[in-house]
């Protein structure tokens, strides 16, 4: 086990108290991959549990980047979050090791309170991962920043562009006061996704994101200036967005340290249509006429 694990408690199994926190169907529960670019990737997964102290599954209902991204590179974050106050969380670090396409564990998912009733979608496979490191359970403590230095950090963080990279969907999500919000970065001691949460983290305007440094301090130190991250935004209606981008670096304002994120990829991880949507894909005209 790594050095930075260790500095966070991790350890290399699940517990009895642990696997029974990851059993809730109504959880935030997110995954972490890492594309062919070696940029992180967030997804929600709410059909997702520990099955063993070494082991977790989650399943498949639609084709997405997830799915294709831990068949070429194994290495996971996955996170377990409550959804009422008081806010407990676990990180996990895993790795994929095989699928499935019936069996126990999909019978499992399609008979949960969240899917029993669905006609058209249905759990069809199952990725089942080994688990590296885990967290103990964690307390995600309330963050809060004047009004008076949150206008100013977004008066003078504002990027200026013309262009509005966050659609109206997007912008909304990542400026609501309520939804749920995190980030996630390649650990550079190990090579694993980790996700972060945080609920107070908000755009800046359509073009940049922003996250004070109010909760888990340390945890989001460790993130590299300059390095690529991705981050959700989610709301309970099941819309979401996944921003890519690259973490600038911590500025301070007052007694104030927050973090920026310049905005460079825009992914739609809800159905019925997944896929990046910015930078729009580029396609060419339909040929009607053709001459020889």
């Amino acid at each position: 086990m790594s050095e930075s694990n260790n500095n966070f408690g991790w350890r290399s199994e699940f517990s009895d108290e642990l696997i029974e926190f990851t059993q809730p169907d109504i959880m935030a529960k997110l995954i972490s991959t890492i594309d062919s670019r070696g940029w992180p990737h967030i997804t929600m997964i709410t059909s997702n549990r520990a099955i063993s102290k070494d082991q977790i599954v989650w399943g498949q209902f639609f084709a997405g980047t997830s799915k294709e991204n831990v068949q070429k590179n194994p290495k996971q974050g996955i996170f377990y979050m409550n959804t009422e106050p008081p806010f407990k969380f676990i990180q996990v670090k895993a790795d994929f090791t095989h699928t499935k396409s019936e069996g126990e564990d999909l019978k499992y998912f399609n008979q949960t309170e969240l899917m029993r009733y669905f006609t058209v979608v249905n759990v069809y496979k199952v990725f089942y991962n080994k688990v590296i490191a885990v967290t103990p359970i964690r307390d995600l403590p309330p963050g809060s920043v004047p009004k008076k230095i949150i206008r100013t950090i977004t008066k003078e963080a504002k990027t200026n562009l013309e262009e509005k990279r966050l659609n109206v969907i997007g912008y909304k999500l990542f400026t609501d006061k309520i939804g749920v919000r995190a980030i996630s970065y390649i650990d550079p001691s190990d090579g694993y996704p980790v996700i972060i949460p945080h609920l107070q983290l908000n755009a800046v305007d359509h073009n940049r994101l922003y996250f004070p440094l109010t909760a888990l301090k340390e945890d989001f130190l460790k993130i590299p200036a300059n390095s690529k991250v991705a981050v959700i935004g989610a709301n309970f209606d099941m819309a979401s967005q996944v921003v890519k981008g690259t973490f600038t670096g911590i500025q301070k304002l007052e007694n104030t340290e927050y973090g920026l994120i310049d905005i460079e990829e825009i992914y739609n991880s809800s159905p019925p249509i997944t896929g990046k949507i910015y930078p729009e894909i580029e396609t060419r005209p339909k040929v009607n006429k053709f001459t020889l």
